[in-house]
């Protein structure tokens, strides 16, 4: 089993990195809030119930992550707490029991921090495509040169691990150490990522050509 072991290890181009996935995962989420703050003033409680819708119905959001992170952009000067009384701020008519409601706006600092942000090239680890897709949602923040980049960098992402799928498909169709039955399984695996991969790839050659 030690082969099959070793292209577990190594579907995605190498061994996760556990405390770079956490850095991108923070440093999206903080992308998100100055980006949805570029538009206007929100509720805290607002912002975490976007960015679950936009990130799916399987990855939970929770108070802990967004909470904290929110007041440490409000201590770095990013963003300032409005006053409730505002009429501009955004608003549903249901919020959490018993918090307190807290309306956030981006500070100029904020802004700047937040286009750094967004034209600083992503870690390549497990939190790329989640950063790269929230970072679609600010393509009008760029200019067209830096949005070619953001489409060049992912696609470099993307046909690495094509690549990468591609070279073990090959390099255990030629393997004799494996039994017949294993070796299925793991052809399985890869042409199920290779499908998606290369969907992914298509999608943005296509994004780029409208684009042009």
């Amino acid at each position: 089993m030690t082969g099959q072991a070793d292209t577990r290890r190594n579907a995605d181009g190498g061994a996760a990195d556990g405390e770079g996935n956490e850095d991108g995962r923070s440093g999206a989420f903080e992308l998100f809030i100055l980006g949805e703050l570029m538009d206007g003033v929100y509720h805290g409680y607002l912002l975490r119930d976007i960015l679950a819708r936009m990130l799916g119905p399987y990855r939970q959001i929770s108070w802990a992550a967004i909470y904290p992170l929110i007041h440490h952009l409000e201590r770095q000067g990013f963003i300032t707490r409005e006053d409730e009384a505002r009429g501009d701020s955004r608003t549903e008519d249901t919020q959490p029991t018993g918090r307190q409601r807290n309306a956030y706006a981006i500070t100029e600092s904020g802004r700047k921090r937040f286009h750094e942000l967004l034209t600083k090239p992503g870690k390549r680890n497990a939190g790329y495509r989640e950063l790269f897709a929230l970072k679609l949602l600010y393509l009008n923040h760029l200019t067209p040169e830096q949005r070619n980049a953001l489409f060049a960098e992912c696609r470099d992402y993307l046909t690495r691990q094509r690549d990468h799928l591609r070279h073990v498909f090959t390099a255990q169709s030629t393997t004799t150490t494996l039994p017949d039955i294993q070796r299925e399984q793991i052809f399985r695996m890869i042409r199920f990522r290779l499908v998606g991969v290369e969907a992914e790839i298509n999608w943005l050659e296509e994004e780029v050509a409208n684009q042009e």
